[in-house]
């Protein structure tokens, strides 16, 4: 149950907050006063799309929260601990940005957009002008028949199965449709990794060849250096000592220097080290420069292994490692692919399966869909006879579905479906008695309309466990003698919930078990928007300024009606 609603800086609204009760609520005020905003503002909190539009001039962001308790158990209760909330209430808010941003949360916790809609959709049942007219689509005709009889679950067990049978069709026609691409693709998948296979490359082969050409290229430039450090080291004649010999004269020196002081034993000992390193260096280098040999045969097979691999890595990847990867996922492709009849195979048999589901279920839906059909008839026609159309008739037609893929049902008949089943059904009205049915879109006027939503609605709100029903210009093209059947109507339907009711006519409004007014109010420059309960003589002079007067003889019809209000509702309670 809704038990208060903040608006703030939301069309003409700078602020309001409202705290609704249990029962009838009735809002009224002049037209424009800002009465529909309230549901409107609702519309959003459940998350349909808005700009900036719906922002109050002069400020950068509109806010809007709702708080509602939640019933203890059913649907509702399972959206909200499904949502992850606790506790008995939850607090739902949204701002809308100026700037094209806005944030959605729940009890304070930031959500997508999306999941105020799905759990608001369990806590609301929002009824305006252009849902009232969403009565006139077939689409949300089948909606309502299907929430009458309590085929969700059936009808989502169908969706799936049809979703199942789809895919696999996609497929198979890809397969046959295709075939000669696929042809195409394997023949490039297998030259292509066969072209890499055939270079059998290795990780780190492309760095260990740029090394060795490296080397190669500059082998006589190598040899000239470690050459002329060698003669340093080693070279040399008699008259031009090498520079082993100088160093091993040096060690010789230190040697006696540290007979004669202990204090260089260290040092000498040091430069004994190094002369062996250095021998060990002579050596080293005497053999690397004998191994130093150019050969122009392998500097050309390098050469070439290094294009292979320029060229493979332009045309398969930016590295060796990557080029091995695409050869992996190329193989796997062609793999595939090269199964493809066996997968047509098992996907042919998949198909069989999921059609005789589809047909299956789909029977089963269409059957109890005519049923469903038969009792909201009923139901719908005893909800007009109350509200003086007793004369009105009303039915479900069903034709099947039109157009696009079929299924075998059991009398060998192909019977075309969609994810909604294999029926389309359209709402018939038939006006008066001995006249045909005709659909409701052609023969409706505006005031039946009303009424006929307002019958269906209290029809399916049989089973119904939505806690807040919300009404705006339900009475729409209405009379005052059937605004008080309507009245009686809503106020009944609070019995069992609250509801909420945006009207025009006092016959209606004086069945609220509270009335609230809508009305502006000029400040300054600023129009400002005012939300007041209305109590006693204040409550009637509203009725009788509805009424068109605020004489005595509107105040006593004003009485009246609330009298009648509450005569009527002590006989029915």
């Amino acid at each position: 149950m809704l038990t208060k609603l903040t608006i703030r800086d939301f069309g003409i609204i700078d602020r309001i907050e409202w705290s609704p009760r249990a029962g009838l609520n009735v809002l009224t005020g002049e037209t424009g006063a800002g009465k529909s905003l309230v549901l409107d503002a609702l519309d959003v909190l459940t998350g349909r799309r808005v700009g900036q539009e719906v922002i109050r001039a002069g400020a950068d962001v509109a806010v809007l929260e709702a708080e509602l308790s939640v019933p203890s158990t059913g649907p509702a209760r399972d959206a909200y601990l499904e949502a992850g909330c606790e506790g008995s209430s939850v607090r739902l808010r949204r701002e809308v940005e100026r700037n094209g941003r806005g944030t959605a949360s729940m009890n304070g916790r930031t959500v997508p957009v999306r999941s105020l809609r799905d759990l608001a959709a369990h806590l609301f049942d929002l009824h305006g002008p252009n849902q009232q007219f969403s009565l006139l689509d077939s689409r949300e005709q089948l909606l309502m028949l299907d929430a009458f009889g309590d085929l969700d679950g059936l009808r989502a067990r169908f969706a799936a199965a049809e979703a199942r049978l789809r895919e696999t069709r996609n497929k198979i026609r890809a397969i046959a449709t295709d075939e000669r691409e696929l042809a195409r693709r394997r023949d490039m998948l297998a030259f292509e990794t066969g072209e890499i296979r055939k270079a059998e490359l290795q990780p780190d082969e492309e760095s260990r060849l740029l090394e060795e050409t490296a080397l190669l290229q500059n082998i006589e430039r190598l040899r000239e250096a470690v050459s002329v450090a060698f003669e340093e080291l080693q070279g040399g004649d008699p008259s031009a000592p090498s520079g082993t010999d100088r160093v091993a004269e040096a060690v010789r020196r230190m040697k006696e220097a540290a007979g004669m002081d202990g204090r260089l034993s260290g040092l000498a000992e040091t430069m004994q080290s190094a002369l062996y390193q250095l021998e060990d260096a002579s050596r080293e280098l005497s053999s690397y420069r004998d191994s130093l040999d150019y050969d122009p045969r392998r500097h050309e097979e390098v050469e070439l292994r290094l294009d292979l691999i320029r060229s493979l890595k332009r045309k398969y990847g930016d590295s060796v490692e990557a080029v091995l990867e695409y050869a992996e996922r190329a193989e796997e492709e062609l793999l595939s692919l090269e199964r493809g009849e066996e997968n047509r195979e098992t996907l042919e048999q998949h198909e069989s399966s999921h059609a005789a589901e589809v047909a299956r279920l789909g029977q089963e839906l269409s059957s109890r869909r005519r049923d469903v059909a038969e009792r909201l008839s009923t139901a719908v026609e005893a909800e007009l006879c109350d509200l003086n159309m007793s004369g009105t008739g009303f039915m479900v037609s069903f034709r099947a579905v039109e157009g696009g893929d079929t299924v075998r049902l059991d009398d060998g008949e192909a019977c075309p479906f969609n994810a909604a089943g294999i029926d389309d059904v359209e709402f018939l009205i038939r006006p008066n008695p001995g006249e045909p049915f005709m659909p409701l879109s052609r023969t409706a006027s505006t005031g039946e309309t009303s009424r006929l939503m307002l019958a269906i609605r209290c029809a399916l709100s049989r089973g119904d466990s939505v806690p807040t029903l919300v009404f705006d210009e339900i009475d729409i093209g209405v009379g005052g003698r059937s605004g008080e059947v309507i009245g009686r109507k809503l106020a009944g339907l609070a019995n069992e919930r609250q509801v909420v009711c945006i009207t025009h006519l006092p016959q209606v409004a004086a069945y609220g078990e509270v009335q609230f007014s809508v009305h502006k109010r000029v400040v300054g420059d600023r129009t400002l928007v005012e939300l007041q309960e209305l109590k006693g003589e204040v409550r009637e002079r509203e009725l009788s300024d509805m009424l068109g007067s605020l004489g005595e003889p509107s105040l006593f019809g004003a009485r009246e009606l609330l009298a009648r209000a509450e005569s009527w509702r002590m006989a029915s309670g």
